[in-house]
């Protein structure tokens, strides 16, 4: 789980932050915390990878209404939390989604009541597993693995075909290999890795999906017949 704290005051980032660490440790969950002090800070160069992002509302140069508008902008699916002196700001708060709104002077059994909502609406740590996160120079994407149909290498990028579009990024096939889940997905030679629960048919070195002949190279044809014959006996258990 990754969390944002976006707050300019020292001694509130402390005490959120030590909030949040108690608890999760409380509940032997794991947790990564990111503490930005303004909110021109995370929008500069913002990435798809928090779970939650509690903003204070009074900053500096960004206050937390322009921060949540700009990250709403590109990232429909982090829960964004306001945590302000004025409870007047949750009328404002609706039209940027925010999840959930937290008054100064925050006290810990309010936030542990707070947190308790926010982990019922997050991803159990095995289901985050089950999203890829990616990104090009123009958007950042989650895409469910079991939608993915093939990755194709291509020079220095990569092409996920998945069944919403065709996302094209910088990266390598080594790296998503380390991202995917190992009992769907194999690397059929150096230029693809494929969702095994989307192979039609094998016909010599060729595996075909969604019509497309990927070629399985010669050394990895025993593992990857082996790795097919595996995932087919799965799910039919």
């Amino acid at each position: 789980m990754k969390i944002a704290i976006v707050e300019d005051q020292k001694v509130e980032q402390e005490r959120l932050t030590k909030y949040i660490k108690d608890y999760c440790h409380s509940i032997q969950r794991s947790v990564e915390i990111t503490c930005f002090n303004d909110g021109i800070d995370i929008t500069s160069d913002y990435h798809h990878r928090f779970n939650i992002i509690y903003l204070d509302v009074e900053m500096e140069i960004m206050d937390g209404m322009t921060t949540a508008q700009k990250i709403r902008a590109v990232d429909k699916d982090v829960l964004l939390v306001f945590v302000t002196n004025h409870s007047q700001v949750a009328i404002q708060g609706y039209a940027v989604e925010a999840i959930d709104f937290l008054l100064k002077p925050l006290s810990n059994f309010v936030f542990e009541e707070h947190f308790k909502k926010m982990l019922r609406k997050l991803p159990t740590p095995e289901e985050e597993q089950q999203y890829l996160y990616v990104k090009n120079k123009a958007s950042t994407f989650k895409i469910a693995q079991k939608e993915i149909y093939y990755i194709e290498s291509e020079g220095h990028q990569l092409h996920i075909h998945s069944k919403q579009e065709t996302i094209t990024i910088s990266n390598t096939l080594k790296n998503m290999e380390q991202l995917l889940d190992k009992k769907s997905f194999f690397r059929s030679n150096s230029g693809y890795i494929v969702n095994l629960a989307y192979v039609e048919k094998i016909e010599g070195n060729l595996a075909y999906i969604q019509g497309e002949p990927l070629q399985i190279s010669r050394p990895r044809k025993k593992d990857f017949l082996t790795a097919l014959t595996n995932y087919i006996g799965d799910t039919l258990l």
